[in-house]
């Protein structure tokens, strides 16, 4: 059985994948940096804790980049120190774990799926932060698929709009933040979890051997307006 480390794990996106991961015959092994039970402690800004997790797994095959960090704030209301923040879990975190885990995914013929967003190509008011920090997901996506190609490794992402999560309960709270966000998707519902666990499955799947460097956008049409 091969093994698939999931990042972001304790959170609403990082347990449907593991369920839908481990419904696929995957040995499933979550991390976070949020304590909960059956999840192992990972920082992705620490270099050593990201590396030490990676060596600690036999037969790893998979890697799931779904931490991340939302910050609800304008360019000009975001200091520098939050801005890298958001970077460094959401971006930089992405690429830590990659690195770390690349013997590992190259020896065993492995992938790797990150969560980036829509926000990584729509412009959103009031998401400065997490909008940069996604665009490089998505970029990081494409040049990893690049470079690792010859060492077998795919690299592909998802990137939903709003999700019903911990991180955007505060914004589908607001009545009028729902009405206007639903009115723009043509399905006219949010994604759920279970719909990004379903995509990462299919990308991590025999069935897309030959994809990578793709962005999968689950967004009920919202970006063909």
């Amino acid at each position: 059985m091969t093994t698939a480390l999931i990042t972001g794990a304790a959170g609403a996106i990082g347990q449907a994948i593991a369920a839908a991961l481990e419904a696929a015959g995957r040995h499933v092994i979550r991390a976070d940096s949020h304590e909960a039970p059956g999840v192992r402690h990972l920082d992705v800004t620490d270099d050593e804790s990201c590396a030490e997790l990676v060596a600690s797994i036999d037969d790893l095959s998979l890697l799931v980049n779904a931490a991340g960090v939302m910050v609800r704030r304008t360019a000009l209301d975001t200091d520098v120190a939050t801005f890298q923040r958001v970077l460094d879990v959401n971006l930089t975190g992405a690429f830590r774990m990659a690195r770390a885990a690349h013997p590992a995914l190259a020896k065993n013929g492995g992938s790797i799926v990150s969560i980036s967003s829509t926000h990584a190509f729509l412009a959103a008011k009031g998401s400065f932060a997490y909008g940069v920090s996604k665009a490089g997901v998505s970029h990081l996506t494409r040049l990893l698929a690049l470079e690792w190609a010859a060492d077998n490794i795919r690299v592909n992402a998802v990137a939903p709009t709003v999700v019903p999560s911990a991180m955007t309960a505060g914004v589908l709270a607001d009545p009028a933040y729902v009405s206007r966000k639903l009115a723009a998707i043509p399905l006219g519902a949010p994604i759920a979890p279970e719909h990004v666990a379903a995509a990462v499955a299919y990308l991590a799947s025999p069935a897309a051997a030959s994809t990578t460097g793709q962005i999968l956008v689950l967004d009920g049409g919202e970006s063909l307006a």
